[in-house]
């Protein structure tokens, strides 16, 4: 077993406490960073840790830890009738450790326990840990005609904000 194999067995994911909002909302803006990088700033959308306390508090958000400290969250919401990644973060000095990977495994549990059959989300269609990265996991474009009016609404809303910064599209992976 690799070293990063060992420390990605050593992940917890449970669910997120309120309390650790401002921690999450720093692991958001430390992997928006990693867009600058690329010359895509995501600063209009940075992070809001009253939005992570209270979808915290709904039972809505994810997080993985190794030692106790949080590296990572996911927020699972629905919409149109299935499960809707709403954001997934990792910290930049744990990335490429499968933890992203094991995430997103939660979520779909979580998901299919909930009774739903799909898993959409949306995200940059071309930027490597995005749209590249989702389709090895499973996930397929979701063409506009096949989307449902709230995720159509979604989109519509990040093609005024954030498509600018390139193409975004909505996935889905059967669950």
């Amino acid at each position: 077993m690799t070293e990063p194999e060992a420390a990605a067995d050593a992940l917890l994911i449970r669910p997120a406490r309120p309390d650790e909002a401002a921690v999450l909302a720093a692991i958001e803006d430390a992997a928006a960073v990693q867009f600058v990088r690329i010359g895509m700033d995501l600063g209009a959308t940075a992070s809001d840790p009253a939005m992570l306390a209270a979808r915290a508090a709904e039972g809505s958000v994810l997080t993985a830890s190794l030692a106790g400290r949080p590296v990572g969250f996911a927020i699972l919401t629905t919409v149109d009738g299935n499960a809707h990644l709403a954001e997934l973060d990792v910290a930049p000095d744990v990335q490429r450790r499968g933890i992203g990977r094991r995430l997103i495994e939660a979520v779909a549990d979580r998901a299919r326990a909930a009774g739903h059959s799909g898993l959409t989300l949306t995200t940059f269609r071309d930027v490597p840990w995005n749209g590249p990265w989702y389709r090895r996991l499973g996930f397929t474009e979701l063409p506009a005609e096949a989307q449902g009016p709230a995720l159509r609404q979604i989109r519509a809303a990040e093609a005024r904000r954030i498509d600018p910064l390139g193409p975004r599209i909505a996935m889905i992976r059967g669950l």
